[in-house]
């Protein structure tokens, strides 16, 4: 009961913090702190209403009578636990496709969605980047399920609903990453089966990156969505803030800033995960994304996977590394991505092989790909494990909210 009311705590001072946000939250994106105030909102109960004009109000009552009555007639169609997705309209049911199971590894909990296809199609292993979780991947697990392939996306370790590692276990640093990912797929995948590994985002999508160098003899195919690859790319403020410092102007280092050592209070993962996307998340996902870090032991866990990397060495060692890689790979970029510019891709594939070809997505995705337009990004996987001829398509038109 004490740890419950400690996390319903911290939920409440998070939500505080966030309705009072400021332009500091939005740093690493160059957007006005009104974006941070309206996920804010979206966390959050509305605000009270003032004493606005009564037309006006009258005509907002009607709009949301109008949306409602939609709303309505679609979930005619579905059962009680249907979810409407924001891009088609339609529901969403749950899959009876994905699954989700735990599995120990060295002391610590792995959890990971999966779904078993086919044996005669590549099984897939999706990776998600810091402050992130396999949750991100959930319409593409399905997509690429209901499509006949085998699919495993975990949880490192600290995020989503893995545990964290016991003390002393673990140092948080690239090399425990990387290995506890090669236990994690050893026991779930098995030893000598290759699969093809997709990664995305930032620090963890770094380390899976460098998980493929290590074991580029198990990789049949790599992509790589949005993932910071250039030095030139800098840490997002919410990371650098994680990180024991807050981040200056435009996301740069700001060498003013005293370093925090003490526990973390709060780790804004929603307000990252929207920060970098077109779109404003609804409030369930939202949740789903900030709840894991209501919990101090997975702050601490944020916290020190932030200290320990190196990110102008990692970047170093990747680049270095991948100079000398010769696996089929595809990097592949939505172009409205207000942490990483897509052209630095362009620029860091300049010294590397030709088994590595650029991709972009013609749809308004951002930071997230696989959040942004799942239907695309299983498109694209499908396409590539199949060896298909990958070409853009028409931009889809979504539904959802635009942040700008």
């Amino acid at each position: 009961a004490g740890r419950e009311r400690e996390r319903e705590g911290n939920k409440l001072r998070f939500l505080s913090k966030m309705r009072t946000a400021t332009a500091a939250t939005a740093i690493g994106r160059g957007q006005a702190p009104c974006h941070a105030s309206a996920l804010a909102r979206t966390l959050a109960s509305p605000p009270q209403r003032g004493h606005a004009d009564v037309s006006l109000r009258e005509k907002s009552r009607t709009v949301r009578m109008r949306m409602r009555m939609r709303r309505l007639v679609v979930k005619a169609r579905a059962s009680a636990e249907e979810k409407i997705d924001p891009t088609t309209g339609l529901p969403i049911s749950d899959s009876d496709v994905v699954k989700k199971a735990t599995v120990e590894i060295n002391g610590t909990t792995w959890s990971y969605r999966y779904t078993v296809g086919e044996s005669k199609k590549p099984t897939v292993v999706l990776l998600h980047g810091a402050l992130s979780s396999s949750y991100s991947y959930r319409r593409v697990i399905d997509l690429l399920g209901r499509a006949g392939y085998d699919v495993v996306v975990p949880d490192w370790p600290g995020h989503g609903d893995s545990g964290v590692p016991a003390a002393g276990k673990f140092a948080f640093k690239a090399d425990d990453y990387v290995h506890g990912l090669s236990a994690f797929l050893y026991k779930v995948i098995g030893k000598e089966k290759k699969f093809v590994l997709a990664t995305q985002g930032f620090i963890l999508g770094q380390y899976g990156m460098l998980y493929a160098l290590r074991n580029a003899d198990l990789i049949e195919k790599l992509v790589i969505f949005n993932t910071p690859l250039e030095a030139k790319t800098p840490l997002p403020g919410i990371l650098q803030k994680v990180k024991g410092s807050e981040g200056g102007l435009f996301g740069f280092n700001n060498p003013f800033a005293k370093s925090d050592q003490g526990p973390l209070e709060s780790v804004e993962a929603a307000n990252y995960m929207q920060g970098g996307s077109p779109y404003f998340l609804d409030r369930d996902d939202a949740e789903t994304y900030q709840d894991p870090f209501y919990d101090q032991a997975k702050r601490d866990a944020a916290q020190s996977m932030m200290k320990n990397v190196n990110y102008e060495e990692l970047l170093k060692t990747l680049d270095e590394g991948f100079q000398r890689w010769r696996v089929e790979s595809l990097v592949a970029f939505g172009t409205s991505d207000y942490y990483v510019d897509w052209e630095t891709a362009i620029e860091w594939l300049d010294d590397k092989r030709t088994c590595m070809k650029f991709y972009t997505f013609a749809d308004k995705m951002g930071h997230t790909v696989q959040d942004d337009y799942p239907e695309r990004v299983a498109e694209l996987l499908q396409n590539f494990c199949e060896g298909n001829d990958i070409q853009k398509k028409s931009s889809l038109k979504r539904t959802g909210d635009f942040t700008e």
